[in-house]
């Protein structure tokens, strides 16, 4: 049994603790195998302009070349992979990719925070929900999600449906949209994230649901597991709760990375 972690969070993000040293310790403390250090890729400051999302791009040489001294200090267990967390920014696609393209990364995760500039899973900017319609920001969303996948940026999505992290649903059957979703992210040959990072907020269930899951299981879409962790504390919380998950949708292997490429090990 290979226990991963493909989703950590240091202090250089801006809303995290401890440095990359202090969740390989903390990884190889919870019987990890295989773990990222996923950083956020550098936001424009117009997205982050209190430094609260991301590093600062004159970071970001400098957290690779920790996360790297780290792995190579923890060349046994856990085996520590240099990741990234890239936000999908329409219209900044060339930009995305030139920072990509500067450091030997092994696992890129994509995920999306902002609707046309709203972070919609900031806490502190929650009332924002009270002025939109639930179903029309969860079809913006996914449209925004899919999209993303079919970019070529990212390896592997991140937290699926995080724009329920709230609570928010609409009413009624999900599963069309699910499907949708599935089919896509399928096309477009990406892996997806199971997260224990829900278990944590009001929707108090993994990301994906398992609905989803089960959609991404039959669409044949590769799974992830990842903690989203932002202090070493946190690290490896939820695992064995994700492996069962996919277990139940079907699936009976388990994707990471390594210089961007996927490997399966056995679920």
């Amino acid at each position: 049994m290979t226990r991963i972690d493909l989703h950590m969070h240091t202090a250089r993000c801006g809303h995290g603790e401890g440095a990359p040293l202090d969740y390989a310790l903390a990884a190889r403390s919870a019987g990890l195998d295989i773990i990222a250090i996923s950083d956020h890729l550098p936001l424009p400051v117009t997205l982050n302009p209190e430094g609260h999302y991301s590093m600062n791009s004159s970071e970001l040489a400098d957290y690779v070349q920790d996360v790297r001294d780290v792995a190579r200090m923890s060349a046994d267990r856990p085996r520590v992979l240099l990741g990234i967390e890239a936000d999908w920014l329409p219209g900044r696609f060339d930009e995305t990719q030139a920072l990509l393209a500067e450091h030997p990364f092994d696992v890129v995760l994509g995920s999306v925070h902002f609707l046309d500039g709203w972070a919609f899973d900031d806490p502190h900017l929650i009332e924002e929900w009270s002025r939109r319609e639930i179903v029309d920001v969860w079809t913006r969303y996914f449209e925004t999600f899919t999209t993303a996948a079919a970019s070529g940026l990212f390896d592997v999505m991140a937290h699926p449906d995080l724009v329920k992290k709230f609570g928010h649903r609409p009413e009624g059957d999900l599963t069309r949209l699910f499907e949708d979703v599935a089919a896509a992210i399928a096309a477009a040959g990406v892996a997806v994230e199971i997260s224990s990072a829900g278990l944590r907020y009001p929707c108090a269930e993994i990301y994906p649901s398992e609905a989803l899951l089960r959609a991404f299981c039959r669409a044949g879409v590769p799974v992830t597991t990842g903690s989203d962790a932002h202090s070493p504390a946190g690290v490896g919380e939820g695992i064995d709760v994700l492996r069962e998950a996919a277990a139940r949708a079907g699936y009976r292997k388990i994707t990471y990375l390594q210089a961007r490429e996927m490997r399966e090990v056995e679920l």
